[in-house]
């Protein structure tokens, strides 16, 4: 008899098949060279439009961001390393401070459900501040928390954070960025 991955058969008392995951975080999903762009707005007065100008700049330049944070008097986000410079050159005709970091990495820890946990937060941030990591963004969903940290660091909070939740090595997967760099598709 067949069996798919991840099932269990009946055994011959009847017991159930269970085909949700493990409770409790169960991997970690890493991107490797993402770079990271702050940006000032002038006017605090325009920031619905100078943020609109931003955001449709970079969507018309057809450049893919995440980790989108939407401040008082500026806006961070992050996005592939080799889109960095096709960013920078856009953004400069808008003649808005830009700031940008490309030695950066995303670090996902993931869960079937992250709002059954309390403290989470909490757990993930010692074990990066552990590996000596600076957290520049954080984005969370129903079943990850992504922490973007210098790629410098990523040995040692991967080797923290499995630690920290009882993992082992195959916990952790590598998902590249698709770049949208001189017209590739993503």
């Amino acid at each position: 008899m067949n069996r798919l991955p991840g099932t269990q058969q009946r055994s011959a008392r009847g017991s159930r098949v269970s085909f949700e995951r493990a409770r409790g975080i169960y991997a970690l999903h890493v991107t490797r060279d993402v770079a990271h762009a702050r940006i000032q707005l002038n006017d605090t007065d325009e920031r619905i439009s100078a943020t609109s100008a931003v955001l449709n700049l970079l969507a018309k330049a057809d450049i893919p961001i995440f980790l989108i944070k939407l401040h008082k008097s500026g806006i961070t986000f992050a996005l592939a390393g080799s889109d960095l410079s096709r960013a920078e050159a856009e953004l400069s005709r808008l003649n808005l401070s830009v700031t940008t970091r490309r030695d950066l990495a995303v670090v996902a820890i993931i869960a079937g459900s992250m709002r059954e946990f309390s403290g989470i937060m909490t757990d993930i941030s010692d074990a990066l501040l552990t590996a000596g990591a600076t957290i520049y963004e954080t984005g969370d969903s129903h079943d990850s928390v992504q922490c973007l940290i210098e790629a410098e660091r990523l040995s040692d909070s991967i080797t923290c954070l499995l630690e920290t939740f009882d993992l082992g090595a195959e916990a952790v997967t590598e998902r590249p960025l698709q770049a949208n760099s001189e017209g590739a598709t993503s």
